[in-house]
């Protein structure tokens, strides 16, 4: 039996978990809202105030060399150091928690308890596999266009020994951009083949990364299928948004205009538009909640279609 699943009927499973449970995307939103908005503001507060009194104080012509300047810059780069390293936290904490409550709601539809909000080991695990995943496929993303880019500086030394510098700048951008394209399409592959990584280290509350290889052997063309499917229906929701937004802006904007310029500091800046920011704040966290939901619940009905069908060849 060939193990398959429904690249449509996966596609539109994260809408269709929206649907049936509202209550639990309102409350994934609000860990959203609270453990990732909320720490980001509060990270990047003082930054902005340092930033701001730096700009303020610097003089219209700054010497590079001035020991004031350079000590306001470093204190800056120190400043942008840590909060860096608290914004890879918070990015990963609380949108791993509401991955797992998404995959609980598909996989384990009768733990509900608490919006199937959860943290433990699963959650940990998961956590873990994110940073991997994350910081692995930022590294593989530029290790995928060094060959293409060797490739084309070759052809383009190649045909300049030979005498033709102009054919050769055109012989290696053409040759570069294709080896660039090719390795970023097998970076792709790779991603679709370690794509079952998070449910499976959800189900089994342990770490697993690689054996997400053997279980989508076949189904590359599938998931990509899924992933081009997903997209189109986040880009309807995205140019929704985007109108919305730019009606919003329309309306309070010219008052936003009028205000602003008064401001003297980053509290200034919170005070005139605080009202704004209190009604915007929990919309863009349902709006991220979903878009969120939309992403990774479809991994996880894959998951479950492809375990199942396992299952059923090993019965057979």
């Amino acid at each position: 039996m060939a193990r398959k699943f429904s690249a449509a009927s996966a596609a539109v499973s994260g809408w269709a978990l929206v649907g049936r449970r509202p209550l639990a995307v309102g409350a994934w939103s609000a860990v959203i809202l609270l453990g990732l908005f909320l720490p980001a503001v509060l990270l990047c507060l003082p930054l902005l105030d340092l930033f701001v009194e730096m700009i303020r104080t610097m003089p219209q012509t700054p010497n590079p060399q001035d020991e004031e300047v350079m000590a306001r810059m470093m204190a800056l780069q120190s400043h942008m150091s840590l909060v860096n390293i608290g914004m890879m936290i918070v990015q990963v904490v609380a949108p791993t928690i509401v991955m797992a409550a998404a995959f609980r709601a598909v996989l384990r539809p009768d733990e509900g308890r608490g919006f199937f909000l959860r943290v433990g080991a699963a959650e940990g695990w998961m956590m873990l596999v994110s940073l991997i995943l994350s910081f692995g496929g930022n590294i593989a993303a530029v290790a995928a266009m060094l060959p293409g880019a060797l490739l084309g500086l070759i052809g383009f030394v190649v045909m300049a020994i030979g005498g033709d510098k102009d054919t050769g700048a055109v012989v290696g951008l053409v040759v570069g951009v294709l080896g660039v394209i090719v390795g970023e399409l097998a970076l792709l592959w790779a991603l679709l083949r370690l794509s079952m990584a998070l449910p499976m280290t959800f189900a089994e509350r342990r770490f697993m990364l690689f054996e997400s290889w053997a279980l989508t052997k076949g189904q590359s063309l599938r998931l990509l299928g899924m992933l081009l499917l997903i997209g189109l229906t986040l880009l309807v929701l995205q140019i929704v948004v985007a109108a919305v937004v730019l009606g919003v802006a329309a309306v309070i904007g010219p008052d936003l205009a009028r205000t602003l310029p008064s401001a003297r500091s980053v509290g200034d800046v919170l005070r005139l538009t605080w009202p704004v920011l209190t009604a915007a704040a929990p919309l863009a966290a349902i709006v991220q909640t979903v878009v969120l939901v939309v992403c990774v619940t479809p991994l996880a009905s894959v998951y479950r279609a492809l375990t199942t069908a396992r299952e059923a060849e090993a019965d057979a």
